[in-house]
């Protein structure tokens, strides 16, 4: 029998956080809608899932199922994207959220209801820290209201999914109904492969499972450019050539998902061979756009290459309509894919 895992695997454990099974997966394996018609007698053509990506290799997903094929439109993905930053957010405090108090290690501030500071711990304890969870906490608190929930859009905007990349504010009422807000570190945590930090090796992660820069920003509350240092940095580090390498490096199928970690003489090593691209997709390219693939923004490539912008966003539309990606954090999945998807059981 002929299931598809690889494909189905790849729906949920990356790529859009918002998306539909039709433009996902029916667009390049057109054998899995008839399979979902069987498997559900016919009722069910397609589905939405919203998932929230701890980062750290789980989610929470969140699905609709549909009688007709549909795609999100343009604010509803915005919004359920937002949403799913949340829902990740709060999976990664469930692994400790029933032993969280006033005393726990992960607790670095404590504010009362009016947002003013008990107590900084930690990271906490630098003034612009404390001024910009103070920030938060009003900030949230304005969210709550009933002219905060008027505005669903603005208010997302406003509530990150950290504050500063380290946080998540959460409400804790002691046993005389006094109210507090925590400001617990929730980032989410991983080894460190060869010399990236903590905060590179997060972006990394959320690069490797399709999010753009923008989306990272807002998981992890902080800015667009700062998430575009961190690749920078992570890129020159692991001795890549490209944002579109640093994705297919953490992707979920492949290399640091293949590599094995030993520790020698204190050192730890990554031991492991896996090619970034798989050659038959590659021939699908003309020799104009694998070029373009080894650079990183549109500028740097027309400069290297000596041609327009113009030109070269012409040949990255070309790559994405040839490979099925809709951006280039996306790219680096889609060339590795296995043509047929398709496993043995």
């Amino acid at each position: 029998m002929q299931v598809q895992t690889r494909g189905v695997s790849r729906f949920f454990r990356s790529g859009s956080a918002v998306t539909s099974l039709s433009e996902a997966l029916y667009t390049r394996e057109p054998e899995l809608s008839s399979v979902v018609q069987q498997m559900t007698n016919g009722v069910v053509h397609d589905k939405i899932a919203v998932k929230g990506l701890t980062g750290q290799g789980s989610a929470l997903i969140l699905c609709w199922l549909f009688s007709e094929r549909i795609a999100p439109t343009a604010q509803e993905r915005h919004r359920w994207q937002c949403v799913a930053s949340h829902l990740g957010a709060g999976l990664r405090l469930r692994e400790f959220a029933q032993t969280l108090d006033l005393d726990s290690p992960s607790v670095e501030a404590i504010f009362d209801g009016a947002g003013n500071l008990y107590e900084a711990r930690e990271g906490a304890e630098r003034p612009s820290a404390r001024a910009a969870l103070r920030g938060a906490v009003f900030r949230l608190d304005r969210l709550r209201t009933r002219l905060g929930r008027n505005d669903p859009d603005r208010a997302l905007a406003a509530w990150e999914g950290l504050t500063r990349g380290r946080w998540l504010l959460v409400d804790h009422f002691d046993s005389d109904g006094r109210r507090f807000v925590l400001a617990v570190k929730n980032d989410p945590r991983f080894p460190d492969p060869r010399g990236l930090t903590l905060r590179e090796r997060q972006i990394s992660e959320f690069i490797g499972q399709g999010h753009s820069c923008k989306e990272i920003g807002y998981m992890l509350g902080i800015s667009p450019s700062a998430v575009t240092n961190c690749t920078t940095r992570a890129v020159r580090k692991l001795g890549l050539s490209s944002l579109t390498e640093l994705a297919a490096f953490f992707s979920p199928n492949g290399p640091r998902a293949t590599l094995a970690e030993l520790v020698v003489h204190g050192d730890t090593l990554l031991i492991g061979a896996y090619p970034l691209v798989r050659a038959d997709h590659m021939a699908k390219l003309t020799g104009a756009e694998r070029a373009v693939l080894a650079g990183s923004t549109n500028r740097d490539i027309a400069q290297r290459r000596n041609c327009s912008e113009h030109t070269v966003a012409n040949q990255v539309q070309a790559i994405f309509r040839k490979v099925g990606a809709r951006s280039r954090s996306e790219l680096p999945i889609r060339l590795q894919q296995n043509p047929s998807g398709y496993t043995e059981t």
